[in-house]
């Protein structure tokens, strides 16, 4: 049976090729953008080295891996962001160290690694470099981000990095039919989604599909304060992919030029929003200019 990571296959193949040729190194920078499965890929990563039966990315019930599934495992050590403070980072040092309990590795995933860098962690970050400098011979460090220009400088030339690319549209929804089959709008969502399984499940979360009826209907108070509210780009990149597909609709049935040219307004700033704009400002200019266009006062 197939495990339950969605898409990867060349990263997969990757990590295949430099286990059986054994030159897999210590330590590896798993990138990529949010809610495309690092996380489940490291996981499976690690269980896949530690099982007594060989399996790599597919399922087993070896006695390795039911213990990885259950958490219980004594070589997997696993760290989210807020936990990689200094107090941890030494308990990974001292960890790393030891000979393993049950396996010839020892397995490290640190996610949001790109939090070793922050002001408040920084003493964190350099007492993880001194590790990485000196890691012991069984040891595997995974750092997953999804800022890597975030991480330390001085890290990221210690590791090799693995990017990910987002997912494809038939992988997401072979992940939202299994985990929210129930999803309004599955198809529509999936194609703003940014191939981000997380980014769906929020304009899912959001409802953001039934702010376009508002607009749509001419009802522009929900719209407006959800957009003034929002500080998060990707929810407002959501919202404005969410609403371009509903302007070249309105334009193909109104034959109003404007929709048209609000079409090709939500594309630059879209692009715009990639650089170091000013938010408050787009988001004034996003609202008015919706406004203006779906009252059709233009």
């Amino acid at each position: 049976m197939c495990s339950k990571v969605a898409g990867h296959i060349k990263q997969q193949d990757f990590f295949k090729r430099v286990i059986k040729s054994g030159r897999l190194s210590h330590s590896y920078i798993l990138s990529g953008i949010s809610g495309i499965g690092k996380r489940k890929f490291a996981f499976e990563l690690a269980r896949s080295l530690f099982c007594k039966q060989g399996s790599y990315f597919t399922e087993c019930s070896c006695s390795s891996c039911t213990q990885v599934k259950a958490g219980t495992y004594p070589d997997l050590y696993i760290y989210s962001g807020d936990e990689l403070k200094v107090e941890n980072i030494r308990q990974i040092s001292e960890s790393a160290g030891m000979t393993g309990l049950a396996s010839k590795w020892k397995v490290f995933i640190l996610d949001e690694a790109e939090k070793l860098s922050n002001s408040g962690q920084i003493v964190a970050g350099n007492a993880f470099l001194k590790t990485l400098e000196e890691p012991g011979e069984d040891c595997l460090f995974l750092l997953i981000t999804s800022k890597y220009e975030m991480i330390m400088p001085t890290i990221r030339s210690r590791c090799s990095v693995v990017d990910f690319t987002p997912l494809n549209e038939n992988d997401i929804h072979n992940v939202l039919c299994n985990i929210r089959p129930d999803m309004d709008n599955m198809a529509e969502i999936i194609k703003v989604s940014g191939g981000s399984v997380e980014r769906a499940l929020m304009i899912d979360d959001l409802k953001i599909g039934s702010l376009i009826n508002e607009i749509e209907n001419k009802n522009f108070k929900k719209f407006t304060d959800f957009v003034m509210m929002c500080n998060d780009i990707q929810v407002l990149k959501s919202v404005m992919e969410f609403i371009y597909p509903a302007a070249l609709s309105k334009y193909k049935k109104t034959g109003i030029y404007s929709y048209c040219a609000y079409g090709e307004y939500i594309l630059e700033i879209l692009q715009r929003l990639n650089y170091n704009i000013n938010i408050e400002l787009a988001k004034h200019d996003f609202v008015s200019k919706t406004i203006e266009v779906f009252s059709e006062r233009v």
